[in-house]
């Protein structure tokens, strides 16, 4: 009787032990597959990432094109080695094209600030490391040249290029890069000079501020 009682035990411990060593192999194949997992949800979220990035396109002339759009208007600059060419077209026809040459286009921006229904188009391209603005505004049926404002006593003072452009409302803003300035409580920043501009094609400058660099 009691040997049958000891191999009964003897049973029930094998038993156990097989059924622990069972499920300590069923845990690391489950362990194992999710780190598999895992290691192919991030290879997939890498790709992920790099299809959500935009890609610079180059195609074999080396053209860039810049394109604005206001109401049935578009204007596009076509920059290729050592020129640009400018078009605007309304309702699918061309309404004006002008080639620059040796320049290179850095902006195009369209508006109507002064509120006539006639659209304006801002162009700055650079030459060498000069900044030149092109303004235009459609009238009548053509494109009429602007003549944009210089830059001249404060404003000009410590100017050193890396002009931009950009809309604020109801005002054109020239931004650029100073240093040195004795008339600026900063040593050196940013320069922004907000023009309004009327329906007789005139422009008023309303304000100069300087700016600190934002630090990257």
């Amino acid at each position: 009787m009691v040997k049958i009682l000891r191999f009964t035990v003897f049973l029930l411990l094998v038993s156990l032990l097989l059924g622990l060593l069972y499920y300590v192999q069923q845990n690391e194949e489950v362990e194992k597959q999710s780190n598999i997992g895992l290691e192919e949800m991030d290879l997939v979220q890498r790709y992920q990432d790099s299809l959500d990035s935009p890609l610079k396109t180059v195609d074999q002339d080396k053209k860039t094109e810049f394109i604005t759009k206001i109401e049935d208007f578009e204007a596009k600059m076509e920059s290729i080695p050592n020129k640009v060419i400018f078009s605007v077209t309304k309702s699918n026809q061309t309404v004006y094209r002008k080639e620059f040459q040796h320049v290179s286009c850095k902006q195009i921006l369209s508006s109507d600030l002064n509120g006539d229904m006639q659209p304006e188009f801002w162009v700055l391209v650079s030459k060498g490391k000069k900044s030149i603005i092109y303004a235009f505004e459609y009238h009548k049926g053509n494109l009429q040249t602007v003549q944009f404002p210089v830059l001249k006593g404060r404003q000009n003072f410590g100017y050193l290029g890396n002009d931009s452009l950009h809309v604020d409302k109801s005002y054109i803003v020239r931004s650029f890069d100073f240093r040195n300035d004795p008339y600026s409580d900063l040593s050196e920043g940013i320069r922004a000079c907000y023009y309004s501009f009327g329906t007789d094609r005139s422009f008023v400058l309303n304000k100069t501020l300087d700016l600190e660099h934002i630090q990257q």
